[in-house]
């Protein structure tokens, strides 16, 4: 979920990044998060080696950002995580990408969680 970091900076870095190092022909995988990964709260999702990570809020701090607490849940422990994020539309991640010289070439995911780009041709 790098992409959706509240750091514009860091966004735009960790693309031009991608984009130096992907062969011309080649892809980058990028995971995002879901249309409504900020407002479908709270949730979880056990995982098939038994833990359970819950998305308990996401709290506006400004500038289109939002303060995202998680839990994680293990047999023998449990451990919360506070990080920024920027919520990106479908329209805000594919301008992103284009900043960088990448583009979509698909969705991957009938949600659009995972998404394969390409460079784009010069010329």
């Amino acid at each position: 979920f790098l992409v959706h970091a509240g750091d514009v900076e860091v966004r735009r870095g960790l693309l031009r990044a991608c984009a130096r190092h992907v062969a011309e022909d080649g892809c980058v995988l990028i995971q995002r998060e879901g249309a409504d990964y900020h407002t479908n709260l709270p949730r979880e999702r056990v995982e098939p080696s038994g833990f359970t990570i819950r998305i308990l809020s996401a709290d506006p701090v400004g500038d289109g950002v939002n303060s995202v607490r998680a839990e994680y849940e293990f047999p023998d422990a449990v451990w919360t995580q506070t990080f920024r994020a920027r919520p990106l539309t479908s329209e805000q991640f594919e301008e992103a990408l284009g900043e960088a010289g990448l583009a979509v070439d698909r969705y991957l995911t009938d949600d659009g969680t995972w998404v394969r780009a390409v460079p784009v041709r010069q010329g």
